[in-house]
């Protein structure tokens, strides 16, 4: 018995059996739940009776060997669904459950009177694990063939019980109490459509929940596409300004080198002038010189102006000159 449960838990981990979540994938998880849960049920149920198993074996009932048989049957539709199989595992799995736990029972023990109640209460749980286990949005025709087979069990569970109970045990005026049936109804009724809400709460719960996810995962990617965006014009920025560098150093040499042999000049030429008379500047025409490293300094000036103003307005947009 522990070996069984030992490995339920380990073929039955909640992963999705698709690759993206949808109203299927969530009744697969639900599935691996109730293939889980019920064993540890059935195991508790073996505990609290455990006198009625340790009998000879001649001596033990169907009810007693259909525990340890639904437990089985639990870890094999467990291990289809996690093959993927998951509508062969799911379906075998609804069928098999009401076989084993009260048709094949109330055929081999003549319909115990416990099976009055029994047997409604069970196709009730069986109609919330049919919601469970298929999705009426993907999975219709399942759905709906499987809830009302359930259904049309459940408004004749008294013909279903009184056909297998050939010894006549039940009394008849339990059989035609009409409140029987309405009670039936009632509960069936009142589980399933609280089953229902739930399921089609969660269901939207989730839907709100991946549309957000979408959301995010869009935005993150605009995100990561201006980013890469920004990067890049960051990038070509700091190329620019760089080149723009290496310009200004080449015109700081130029002003350091070019523009000082005329500057020189006339600074020389200044001081020389005012050590000659009248007569050796006119002889020498200091002036003349004086003119013409001048506008040669001029020419220069002009020159790296010019080229200053173009990488300059090469390197700046319109709009931030503007």
């Amino acid at each position: 018995m522990a070996l069984q449960f030992i490995k339920l838990f380990q073929i039955s981990s909640f992963e999705g059996n698709t690759e993206s979540e949808n109203d299927v994938s969530r009744r697969v998880m639900f599935s691996f739940i109730v293939f889980i849960a019920l064993p540890i049920v059935y195991f508790f149920f073996i505990i609290l009776d455990y006198k009625a198993y340790f009998q000879p074996i001649d001596r033990l009932h169907f009810d007693q060997f259909i525990v340890p048989i639904v437990i089985a049957m639990c870890v094999f539709c467990s291990w289809i669904v996690k093959l993927k199989y998951t509508v062969a595992g799911r379906v075998l799995f609804l069928f098999c459950w009401p076989l084993l736990l009260h048709i094949i029972p109330m055929w081999l023990q003549d319909a115990p009177l416990d099976y009055f109640v029994a047997f409604p209460m069970g196709l009730i749980f069986h109609a919330i694990l049919i919601q469970l286990m298929l999705s009426q949005k993907q999975e219709t025709w399942l759905h709906w063939i499987f809830l009302s087979i359930n259904f049309a069990s459940l408004c004749f569970a008294a013909n279903i019980i009184a056909f297998f109970d050939t010894g006549a045990d039940i009394p008849v005026k339990m059989m035609v109490q009409r409140y029987y049936f309405l009670d039936n109804l009632l509960y069936w009724l009142l589980f399933n459509l609280t089953t229902f809400y739930l399921l089609y709460s969660i269901g939207n719960y989730i839907g709100k929940i991946n549309s957000a996810k979408n959301m995010i995962e869009k935005q993150k990617s605009d995100l990561e596409v201006l980013n890469a965006a920004l990067e890049l014009k960051v990038l070509e920025r700091t190329k620019a300004l760089e080149e723009q560098n290496k310009k200004l150093v080449n015109h700081a040499y130029y002003n350091a080198h070019i523009l000082r042999g005329p500057f020189c000049r006339v600074k020389g030429l200044i001081e020389l002038q005012s050590l000659l008379s009248e007569e050796e500047k006119v002889e020498i025409e200091v002036n003349e010189k004086i003119k013409i490293c001048i506008d040669e300094l001029d020419f220069h000036i002009r020159e790296i102006q010019d080229i200053v103003a173009t990488d300059f307005d090469s390197l700046v947009p319109e709009s931030e000159v503007s």
